[in-house]
């Protein structure tokens, strides 16, 4: 059964019963009513008839010159008082014996009516049908006499029988009444629910764009309003998947082209020193160089490739870092790479303190500098400056080397690309170094942001939150 079947049902089961007791208590009132007027009306008639056939019994008495009437002229005074009467209403005379002595027409004393007002000693009624019965205990002549008198409420009886009738059939009519309004008002109220129902199912079968209408601001607005943001929630996953899908397809395809160019090398010269027998050594040396070449590409592959594997999934090891220190460490270790390459290098930071982890700090400044390193020619000059700001600590890495296109400076952080494939190649490269350095700032809670120009150099800066900036060196 469907939520507005349900709601449609209780409704109108819950009104039809309100209305139902409504009217039954209204009725069960006027009933009452009505019958407590006719009681009223027939303990009236009945002390009126026993007071006047007191009255008229002593006058009798008189007639007869007696003192008491004797049972026989009592039993006769009765028949010529009330005769015999099939209409209107019954009286009947009985003793203490409950043996009738006089009864105008042929009545049936309802059980426990005689006992009840033997019991009290006083008057009882006693509904019985469509007759209202009612009894008292009389002294006449000297002895208890029972006087019962019934009475025809069939008027009333029936006007509550019509009445009940009236009221099945209006309740009927009422019912059916408050069943289409119900019908009506329910489907209004649940069109919105059906709406959503609609939406969420067409998310469900992956429409994750489909949103459901907003209107007004009761329960199922509030309901829509969180099936859409989570519509939204759900697609931003889904494309979020799909890029991280296509972009580890891409990294494989590009791992697997890395990977085959160098064994393929490696393979080839391998073989023509196997197979060459008259090879000179002027060839063999060559050959040798570029297997060793291939190689260490190879080997600087694979390190940078387990390092930025490993790089999101090793614990830090967190530690307040002086600054100053730690860069002129780096810049003496670089000095030797550069001064090779005839590119003058200079490493500094304000003193004061950072929390970092100082060995993937470290891969972090290597790896940009390393960069700067195969973009720049003999003679030029690499910077790196470390400097505290408002509550973070900023790292620039300055270069004059060939730059970067401007298009190609949003894709230098994916795994694998490189902006000259050749040099970087030539120079050692695996188009990894900066994917490295973007999960290291990552790590950190930093932020990584290029700028550059072709044939003007390249300008990284590096934001980490945090620090402290010594007081002597401020």
């Amino acid at each position: 059964m469907k939520l507005w079947q349900k709601i449609f049902l209780y409704t109108l089961i819950l009104v039809m019963l309100a209305v139902s007791m409504t009217s039954i208590l209204l009725l069960k009132n006027s009933f009452s009513f009505a019958l407590n007027q006719k009681k009223q009306s027939v303990y009236s008639e009945h002390e009126f008839l026993v007071t006047s056939f007191k009255s008229m019994m002593v006058t009798e008495r008189l007639k007869e010159n007696a003192i008491v009437l004797e049972e026989k002229t009592l039993k006769k005074f009765m028949e010529d008082t009330f005769g015999k009467n099939a209409e209107g209403n019954g009286i009947l005379f009985c003793n203490t014996n409950n043996e009738q002595v006089y009864s105008n027409r042929e009545i049936f004393v309802p059980t426990g009516l005689l006992e009840a007002v033997k019991e009290t000693g006083k008057s009882y009624m006693q509904v019985d049908g469509y007759q209202l019965y009612m009894a008292s205990a009389e002294s006449m002549e000297g002895k208890t006499y029972y006087v019962v008198t019934e009475n025809d409420i069939s008027d009333v009886m029936e006007i509550h029988e019509n009445m009940l009738w009236q009221i099945q059939v209006i309740s009927m009519a009422c019912a059916v009444l408050i069943a289409l309004i119900l019908l009506v008002v329910v489907k209004m109220l649940l069109h919105p629910l059906k709406k959503i129902n609609e939406g969420t199912r067409s998310i469900a079968q992956g429409n994750y764009q489909e949103r459901i209408p907003e209107r007004g601001h009761d329960e199922f607005t509030e309901l829509a309003r969180n099936m859409n943001r989570m519509a939204e929630s759900v697609e931003t996953n889904v494309r979020a998947l799909e890029h991280v899908a296509e972009d580890r397809k891409h990294f494989i395809d590009n791992l697997s082209h890395e990977m085959k160019t160098p064994l393929t090398s490696i393979l080839g010269f391998s073989d023509l020193l196997q197979i060459q027998k008259d090879i000179t050594e002027e060839s063999r040396i060559e050959y040798a160089g570029i297997i060793k070449s291939e190689a260490t590409r190879m080997r600087t592959l694979s390190g940078k490739l387990m390092e930025l594997i490993t790089v999101g999934e090793t614990n830090l090891d967190w530690k307040e870092e002086d600054m100053q220190v730690l860069f002129g460490e780096i810049g003496v270790s670089l000095q030797v790479v550069t001064a090779k390459k005839g590119i003058a290098l200079s490493c500094s930071s304000q003193k004061g303190s950072l929390w970092v982890d100082r060995e993937l700090f470290k891969s972090l400044l290597y790896n940009l500098v390393d960069n700067a390193i195969k973009a720049s020619r003999a003679g030029s000059r690499i910077q790196v400056e470390g400097r505290f700001g408002e509550g973070q600590f900023l790292v620039e890495v300055l270069d004059q080397g060939v730059g970067i296109p401007v298009e190609e400076i949003d894709k230098i952080t994916q795994a694998f690309y490189m902006v000259d494939k050749a040099r970087s190649r030539a120079d050692g490269g695996a188009g990894l170094g900066l994917a490295l350095c973007k999960e290291i700032v990552s790590l950190h809670q930093g932020t990584m942001k290029f700028e550059s120009r072709q044939g003007e150099g390249t300008r990284v800066l590096i934001s980490m939150k945090g620090g402290c900036r010594d007081a002597e060196d401020a």
